[in-house]
């Protein structure tokens, strides 16, 4: 669940009026500076809060955008998604499904101490531990033993193949970036706040919920790199401000902007915008075990009965992608294009699911959603589309998030706008949220042919062979309709026009970018 794009602030008239009014004025943009004491501003946006920045505890969007840029892991993606080394200089992958890395030699933690395998096993102990558990265990849960028979071997066994494991030593949102084992030992509760990793930079001044800064780390492992001295990270709560601070020449990058406002800030000449489809999906859940969503007809009807393509105009303003299932467009191995009518708006069709039904026209149905920003109003759009189609009665019952969450664990619903964002491996997409052991299951549905297909998905490490299964997953449960697929929605980074060198990731890679960002004249 995320709630970032319902953040709003002033206007897109009041950003743009205020934006060309400072970029008018004398805060002009600050002359090119040798790359060593040049500064860089990267505003985090639509968020003022950081609690840690220890990758085992970390939770919350913006303490990982950190920490992509104070951490390494062992392995981290490519442009196209796919695991390459990092900390690793090698990997293998057995047949049984344990894993064998070749650490990098002489890599370099802040305090200049060398990074070894007992780092990384202590690194991976500490998100094992029950005693104190992390949020993030669940990532590394598969592994059953740690080996290292030199300090530059690194062997894991797991009980049974797990694929997405790899996945999860990636330097994403995964918790597994590699600490100092006496760093941390020393304090243990203050690492969060006194980071030490292998990463570009290092945290040199944190003022809390206003702004950090970060220094380059000049021992760091890839050579030529980082490209500038000293990274300031203001936190600026509404994306709209971010936006404001850009034109204004007050920050050279955001980490996102308001969906409103991408259209008119892409015409401009003078930022640049970069946007693709990220990884998030966004759903109708539907509780298969209440009425009227525990018939399969009515449940298709409502999906053939509101037009996807609505709702990218309408609520994303073109900025995102209708989709046909829950796996999304960048994780290109196991997504598929092939269009499902099912998913497709049909009014005709829509009605004739509608009297196979046991529920007619008339039935009424509460859409669970919360705030007053965008996932309101996909509820409401929907809502009116399906009443119109199929003349039902739906109605949106807005509530706080935090109870509507509990309201889905616990059953009690019937309908409600959901999704899932910025996950890394098809697994957490398809086994968490329709498998019938799924944590993330609440549509309550159970198919136990999907179930063996997901499972044997799993425990595939042929990565081809593992997409197709999830393709053939997704033409499975569509048939069910048990949860309303919708779309996925745009990641965006606006930069000045002098900001080079940010590769935009689909999960919303943003500190990981600052050791490659070069500045113009």
């Amino acid at each position: 669940m995320d709630t970032q794009q319902g953040q709003r602030g002033p206007t897109r008239r009041e950003v743009f009026r205020a934006g060309t009014a400072i970029a008018a004025s004398s805060l002009l943009p600050p002359p090119a500076l040798a790359a060593a004491d040049a500064t860089i501003r990267a505003g985090i946006t639509g968020y003022d809060v950081v609690n840690t920045l220890d990758p085992a505890y970390a939770a919350l969007i913006p303490e990982y955008y950190l920490i992509w840029a104070v951490y390494n892991a062992l392995l981290k993606f490519n442009a196209d998604m796919q695991p390459v080394p990092d900390l690793a200089e090698s990997f293998k992958v057995a047949e049984n499904g344990g894993l064998e890395f070749k650490l990098r030699q002489g890599v370099k933690f802040h305090d200049g101490s060398t990074m070894t395998s007992d780092d990384v096993k202590f690194s991976f102990e500490r998100l094992l531990d029950d005693k104190a558990p992390s949020p993030n265990k669940s990532k590394v849960s598969a592994i059953s033993a740690i080996d290292t028979p030199d300090p530059l071997t690194v062997r894991l066994q797991t009980k049974e193949p797990f694929a997405p494991l790899l996945t999860f030593l990636a330097n994403a949102r995964t918790g597994t970036q590699v600490v100092p084992r006496k760093v941390v030992q020393a304090d243990p509760t203050g690492f969060g706040r006194k980071p030490c990793g292998t990463g570009a930079y290092m945290l040199k001044t944190w003022n809390p919920n206003q702004a950090l800064r970060f220094a380059a780390h000049t021992e760091y492992f890839v050579p030529g790199l980082p490209t500038i001295g000293t990274v300031d990270v203001p936190l600026i709560a509404e994306e709209t401000s971010g936006v404001t601070a850009l034109l204004g020449h007050q920050v050279d990058l955001t980490s996102t902007a308001p969906f409103a406002d991408v259209p008119e800030l892409a015409k401009r000449q003078d930022i640049k915008v970069l946007r693709q489809a990220g990884l998030n999906t966004r759903f109708i859940s539907l509780n298969n075990r209440k009425p009227p969503f525990d018939d399969v007809h009515f449940r298709r009807a409502v999906s053939l009965a509101f037009d996807r393509n609505v709702l990218i105009r309408v609520v994303l303003f073109g900025e995102g992608v209708a989709t046909s299932g829950l796996i999304p467009p960048s994780l290109k191995a196991s997504y598929d294009p092939t269009p499902k009518p099912l998913t497709i708006y049909n009014a005709q069709r829509a009605k004739e699911e509608l009297a196979k039904s046991k529920y007619q026209a008339g039935t009424a149905a509460t859409m669970l959603t919360w705030g007053a920003g965008w996932w309101k109003r996909i509820a409401e759009v929907i809502a009116a589309q399906v009443n119109q189609t199929l003349g039902t009665q739906f109605t949106v019952e807005v509530n706080e998030a935090n109870t509507v969450f509990s309201r889905l664990k616990s059953g009690d619903y019937q309908c409600s706008v959901w999704g899932w964002l910025g996950m890394i491996d098809p697994d957490e997409y398809s086994y968490d949220i329709l498998h019938s052991q799924g944590w993330r299951n609440f549509a309550y549905y159970s198919n136990p042919k999907l179930d063996e297909l997901l499972v044997a998905a799993r425990r595939e490490l042929d990565a081809a062979k593992r997409g197709q299964m999830y393709r053939e997953s997704e033409a499975l449960w569509i048939q069910d309709m048990p949860i309303l697929p919708c779309f996925c929605s745009n990641v965006h980074n606006l930069l000045a026009r002098n900001v080079s060198g940010f590769t935009q990731l689909p999960y919303s890679n943003f500190g990981d970018q600052f050791a490659t960002l070069t500045l113009s004249g």
